[in-house]
């Protein structure tokens, strides 16, 4: 087999993560006459529940803070039985205190009226942005006690001690690691399920603390698995209603993860809503994360769509380091950027229509409000599912295609697929084409550019003097090292920007 194990760390990325397993979830097929195109062993483990019977659970470890996880229950319907024989709430007859003990409990959260229909079998109320509280409200599916972990070393947001600054993820992880060792407790047992693992998915928000918790928990897997190919989905928030001060704090945090996680993920991929330029047939509220993860989990989901298909469905399906050495065509090019095409738009994603360009580090000065040119192209992963292309044009594109690739050249790889993408009633109607269908042609563009090395000396420019002293020579020298390796040619280009 070909398993991913998928790591969530925080809010966003659970959202985000939440889409992506419901989407999974619909491609089940329950009838012999019919078969998935998808390989569902390569993100669902097998299992026993508590009364025997079979089960088949995201292999996933999920991360949040206190209060995050809403009214999703650690221990579910699969394992009601464990949990019988647990009785927390009863005080221990050893306990050193020799009073009557006052038991106090929480007022639990309500189960959303989604969560409720799903429950009863019927047929689930529709979502709104204000029915949608926590990335559990529209969750359908199950997940192994196991991969739900509850981080009570801060609040989700919390007024008093918010998790936004990356060295405090850094010290979260470096307690609980020395208390625990979270690799060990948490992630080993989903990897030692596993007969070939095929990589490691990561989802972590990259501008707040959870930046530096990854950049730790990356450094661990890379440790631990050398040999195995990690990928990094770093999610930013919209900068809505954010005050300059904030704005700095992310661009900041996002600056430190990137510098810290290049040495242990084989490819990492920045994602942001941008605030302009968005096609016509696309319509996310930067306000809801709900919507700001559907449209992540679209792109994420098509993206690496090959690396789970089976072999009938997509001949010479790419694996998870097929994708990232076809990007990473100078050895040191593990930051990619992401394009996304919907509806219409999907199958005409070029140069001139950028459809939904999700690369972009917050709002830096020196790129707002005009087009970054993305200059020479080093590595390209283009995905069309729901479309298929001309197939006289493609023909014609693979003969004048030279027999072997000169060195210097660029990697372009092409995967087409009939599975389009399914709008399910957890999904919101971000997508002006996808009302009232099952599901869209969706097109993405895994890229590395010139272009990348600009982002990351604009980030350098605007965030190094917001360190301390002890680790503004460090930061600059780690982004520009990542710039570097986007030049055009040898000269690395380095003198430029500096401090």
């Amino acid at each position: 087999m070909r398993e991913i194990v998928t790591l969530q760390l925080g809010h966003l990325s659970n959202y985000t993560a939440t889409h992506l397993w419901n989407a999974q979830e619909a491609y089940f097929t329950y009838s012999q006459d019919q078969e998935s195109p998808v390989d569902h062993d390569v993100h669902w483990r097998p299992g026993i529940a508590a009364d025997g019977s079979d089960t088949f659970l995201p292999r996933t470890v999920i991360y949040d803070l206190k209060g995050g996880f809403g009214s999703l229950r650690k221990i579910n319907a699969l394992y009601e039985d464990e949990s019988a024989a647990v009785q927390p709430d009863v005080p221990s007859s050893s306990s050193v205190w020799p009073g009557k003990s006052v038991l106090h409990k929480q007022q639990p959260l309500e189960v959303s009226a989604y969560q409720l229909s799903l429950d009863d079998g019927r047929q689930p109320e529709r979502l709104s942005k204000s029915s949608v509280r926590y990335w559990s409200d529209f969750s359908r599916v199950y997940y192994h006690p196991k991969s739900l972990v509850q981080l009570y070393d801060f609040e989700l947001n919390s007024s008093i001690r918010p998790f936004e600054r990356y060295p405090m993820g850094v010290e979260l992880f470096q307690t609980l690691d020395k208390e625990f060792d979270i690799v060990d407790r948490d992630f080993r047992p989903f990897v030692e399920e596993c007969d070939r693992m095929q990589g490691i998915q990561a989802l972590a928000t990259l501008d707040d603390a959870w930046g530096g918790f990854a950049a730790k928990y990356l450094d661990e897997l890379r440790d631990e698995y050398p040999k195995s190919c990690i990928w990094l989905w770093g999610l930013q928030s919209p900068l809505v209603d954010v005050t300059r001060e904030k704005r700095q704090l992310r661009l900041t945090n996002t600056a430190q993860a990137i510098a810290e996680v290049r040495s242990s993920a084989s490819m990492v991929v920045p994602l942001m809503m941008p605030e302009r330029g968005v096609p016509s047939n696309t319509h996310v509220d930067p306000t809801s994360p709900w919507h700001v993860s559907a449209a992540f989990a679209t792109a994420i989901e098509t993206a690496n769509l090959g690396s789970r298909m089976t072999e009938k469905a997509m001949p010479h399906a790419p694996s998870m380091w097929d994708l990232a050495e076809g990007l990473n065509t100078g050895g040191s090019q593990t930051l990619a950027g992401l394009r996304l095409g919907v509806g219409a738009v999907a199958g005409t994603l070029d140069d001139d229509n950028d459809g939904v360009d999700l690369f972009s580090f917050g709002r830096l000065p020196s790129l707002t409000g005009k087009q970054t040119k993305r200059g020479r192209l080093f590595g390209e992963v283009n995905m069309l599912r729901g479309s298929q292309p001309d197939q006289a044009n493609v023909a014609e594109e693979d003969a004048r295609q030279p027999p072997r690739r000169l060195v210097g050249d660029p990697v372009t790889q092409k995967f087409n697929s009939s599975l389009k993408f399914p709008i399910l009633d957890s999904f919101p109607h971000i997508y002006s084409e996808s009302k009232d269908q099952p599901e869209i042609a969706v097109q993405t563009i895994l890229s590395t550019t010139k272009s990348v090395g600009t982002h990351v000396k604009a980030l350098k420019a605007q965030t190094v003097r917001s360190v301390s002293v002890d680790e503004r020579e460090t930061l600059s020298n780690e982004l520009a090292e990542i710039a570097d390796a986007y030049q055009d040619d040898w000269s690395s280009g380095s003198d430029e920007d500096d401090d």
